[in-house]
Parts: C-alpha cells; sequence; structure tokens
C-alpha cells in the first residue's frame, strides 16, 4: 500500500506540472478576407469607384496594380471585352480570373465590362467570381443611364447580397473588451498600425481617386470636388431708364436675345485634405462677352456693341445633409456695356463700365434625379462708368439673383439650364443749369444661359 501511494502521489504531481506548464490556449484571431474589383470600359474608375462606396468595413479591397500583376501571370494580359457575357466563350477567361484571384488572396473578384449593348444601350455587365468553379453568385447587367444615384442603387441590389455574406461581422464589444484586458503592448501595437487593404499594403484614407471608403473627398460629387468647369450659351439682355426726366437728352436703352459665350470654373485646392473651414474655400472665376452684338437709333445704322462680364471672387462651400450645398461668395465683377457711338450720339447713350464688389449666398438642393440652384448677393459699385458722370451726386447701388436647375447626363457630367438677373438703381442731386437732370435711373441684366458642366 506504501509503494501504491508513492506511486499515486508521484502520478499527481506530474499531472499538476502538466497542467501548470501547460500554455494558455487562445482563440484564433478572426481571419481577414478581401476581393478585388476591376471594371473595363469607358467611365472605369468612376463604376469602380462606386462599387467600392458599398463594399462593406470589414471587407478589405485588393490593390489594382497587385490585381493586375496576378491577371498577366493568370495569362490574361488583354482586356476581357464582350467575351464575358458571352456563356459559350467566356471559361478561359473565366479560369484565368479565379487564378488572379487565389494569386491575390482575394476571397472573390467582382469583375465588369462597360459597354453599349445590342440594343445601343450603355450597361457594366458585371460577374463574381470565386475559388468555386460552379455557377457565378453575381451574372448580369446594370443600366448606365440615368443619375449616379439610380446606378448606385442597382449596384448595391446585385452584389450586396453576396458581399454580404462574405464580409466577416464586424468586431463585438466582447471581443474589443478582452483586446483591451490581455496586453497592453500589443494593444499598443495594433493602434499603432497603419490600415490595411486585402493586398497588405498600406490604404492611403485621403485618396478618393481609387474610392477607398476611408477617403475624405468623393470624386464628381458637387459638395466635394475638387474643381469644376462650366462652358454655355447665354442669350444676354439688358434695359436702361430714367426716373424722373428732366432734359430732352437722355435715352433709354433695351435689348433681348443677345447670345453670348460663357465660360466659368470653380477650383478648390485644398478639397481633397481634412483641413476644417480651408477645404470648402475656392477660388472662382467666370467671362461672358456677346458676338455680334450691334445697336441702332431709330432706323439709322447699326452701330458696334461691346458686353463683357468678367468675375473673380472667393467661395466658401458648406456640405447641408447628403447632398445639398450652400455656398457663401465675396468677389469683383467687371461689367462692361458700351455702344461705340460717334461723338454727338455718345453724349447720350447709356455706356457703363462697372467695378464692382460682390458678396452674396447660393445653394444646391436635390429633388429627385435633378438638383435646383438658387442664390442671391448684393452689389456695390466701387466705379460706375460715362452715363453717371454725367449726373450731380449719383448714387448707385445693386443686387443680384440666379436660379436654374442641373441635370445628370454622364458621370461628373451635367446639363444646366440658368437664369441670372442683376439690377442696378441710382439717384441723382440735379442742381439748377446741369446738362443733364432726372431723379435716377434703373439699370437691368438678363441671362439665360444653357451649359454643360463637368464635376472633378
Amino acid at each position: 500500500m506504501s509503494l501504491c501511494g508513492r506511486i499515486l502521489l508521484g502520478l499527481s504531481a506530474a499531472t499538476t506540472a502538466t497542467f501548470a506548464l501547460a500554455p494558455v490556449a487562445l482563440a484564433a484571431p478572426k481571419a481577414s478576407k478581401s476581393i478585388a474589383v476591376r471594371i473595363e470600359g469607358p467611365n472605369a474608375d468612376d463604376i469602380r469607384e462606386d462599387i467600392l462606396s458599398i463594399v462593406p468595413e470589414t471587407l478589405g479591397v485588393v490593390e489594382p496594380d497587385a490585381f493586375s500583376k496576378a491577371l498577366k501571370s493568370a495569362g490574361q494580359a488583354k482586356p476581357v471585352g464582350d467575351t464575358l457575357v458571352s456563356k459559350a466563350q467566356r471559361k478561359k477567361a473565366i479560369d484565368r480570373i479565379r487564378k488572379a484571384g487565389k494569386a491575390a488572396k482575394a476571397e472573390g473578384v467582382i469583375y465588369g465590362v462597360s459597354r453599349t449593348n445590342k440594343k445601343k444601350k450603355k450597361e457594366v455587365h458585371l460577374v463574381y467570381v470565386d475559388e468555386n468553379a460552379g455557377d457565378l453568385a453575381v451574372d448580369s447587367a446594370v443600366p448606365l443611364s440615368g443619375s449616379r444615384d439610380d446606378r448606385k442603387k442597382a449596384l448595391e441590389e446585385l452584389l450586396g447580397p453576396t458581399l454580404a455574406q462574405i464580409a466577416p461581422p464586424p468586431a463585438d464589444n466582447d471581443d474589443k473588451a478582452k483586446g483591451d484586458g490581455e496586453g497592453e503592448g500589443e494593444g499598443e501595437e495594433a493602434e499603432g498600425d497603419a490600415e490595411k487593404d486585402g493586398s497588405g499594403e498600406e490604404k492611403d484614407e485621403g485618396d478618393s481617386g481609387t474610392g477607398d471608403k476611408g477617403g475624405k473627398r468623393k470624386k464628381h460629387e458637387i459638395g466635394s470636388a475638387l474643381f469644376s468647369v462650366e462652358l454655355g450659351v447665354e442669350f444676354i439682355g439688358r434695359w436702361f431708364d430714367y426716373s424722373d426726366p428732366r432734359t430732352q437728352n437722355l435715352r433709354p436703352y433695351g435689348v433681348f436675345g443677345q447670345p453670348a459665350i460663357s465660360v466659368s470654373g470653380e477650383l478648390y485646392p485644398l478639397a481633397s485634405t481634412d483641413i476644417a473651414v480651408l477645404k470648402g474655400l475656392g477660388i472662382t472665376a467666370g467671362y461672358a462677352r456677346a458676338l455680334g452684338l450691334n445697336s441702332a437709333v431709330g432706323g439709322g445704322d447699326p452701330i458696334s456693341t461691346t458686353y463683357q462680364r468678367i468675375n473673380l471672387g472667393l467661395r466658401e462651400r458648406l456640405s447641408i445633409g447628403e447632398k445639398s450645398v450652400l455656398g457663401i461668395s465675396a468677389g469683383l465683377r467687371f461689367l462692361t456695356f458700351e455702344i461705340d457711338a460717334p461723338a454727338d450720339l455718345a453724349r447720350t447713350v447709356p455706356n457703363v463700365s462697372y467695378t464692382l464688389f460682390r458678396a452674396g449666398l447660393d445653394g444646391r438642393f436635390p429633388v429627385g434625379s435633378v438638383a435646383l440652384g438658387l442664390g442671391a448677393e448684393y452689389i456695390l459699385p466701387l466705379s460706375s462708368g460715362p452715363v453717371y458722370d454725367r449726373f450731380t451726386g449719383a448714387s448707385v447701388q445693386g443686387i443680384g439673383a440666379l436660379a436654374g436647375v442641373m441635370i445628370p447626363v454622364a458621370t461628373g457630367i451635367e446639363a444646366r439650364l440658368l437664369v441670372e438677373y442683376a439690377r442696378f438703381f441710382s439717384s441723382f442731386q440735379p442742381e439748377q443749369g446741369d446738362a443733364y437732370i432726372a431723379g435716377g435711373a434703373i439699370d437691368q441684366y438678363l441671362g439665360l444661359r444653357l451649359a454643360g458642366a463637368y464635376v472633378h
């Protein structure tokens, strides 16, 4: 019994030592998953960006260059093209895409071809290729007509269920608590690591060109655009008239429907940063000039006339809600309307050469698939020109207004119908013996503009 007792005590001690020396078993961390996204054809970058905007946060994205190299190594050096749509011809291409996905360590590949189908309609045909050789989880087309929001909604409906199925669930609070309590050094190291995408490369959160979800700026969105350019045709009108005229040498003026060219733009140099106020601060500029404008007195010969408008200024852009934008602007405007009349007539025509300080507010508000634009400004003339120099004590003030509709045509491109109005009202303090006597004058300008704009 003594021998047996010693044996049992030895086994007990050995067992205790074994349990004491065995390492603590920790749960394995959840494996990260990533996908590759590649689009061919027109507007490929914009379509890829829209797809990336609906990818769940827990799913990484392989760098485009890394996947391109893997695709070439798999034997697909040329674009797949319309072969992707033909089920009878695409087997080799699909096999190469699958091989490239495995080489890039991607859970699957979203591959698309932007094209014009047989019905002359633009679409992007998408497939989702994973490691399984069976039927494709996604094999359908999304129309490219309509607004960008419509396209994103269609992409969400097509790809959303598959992406949600493969995306890892977000870390719960219990996992976070464990991470905070176990090993402070490991937690600090994790916080210091840069966020990485599916290829193991660091993500540049400020780079919106690739459409990464951490980007601070969305391309082609008016509320975060780096720049925009507008080119159009404007039909102008001007009406000048005196109030309470007392002398016979005061000649009113009127014209409407004269075509002019118009070009304008906005530049936001710090739009890609996260610097408050400065990221929304932009430089604005615009130019308009009438083409072939002539004036005439009664049935007289046409007289060459110049209408020209130059705008320079600054604008602070503020986002309101998801799509609405408010603008606060200030700057200078140089407005010229000169009739090249002979000397005897030049003393009566209402020529002006305004140098104007302007400050105003404008807003852009989405309504369905279009957007409405509204604006108002106060205009202070710094100098006014010859017609006002004729009067004693001339005082001039001005106001302006803008209204329009913006219609999306393609990604980053929209058609615009705008109406712009400016009104200058003046008062005079004539004295006895003045050659020109009136109580004041009203000078009005109206522009109806049809334009196309590109927003980047």
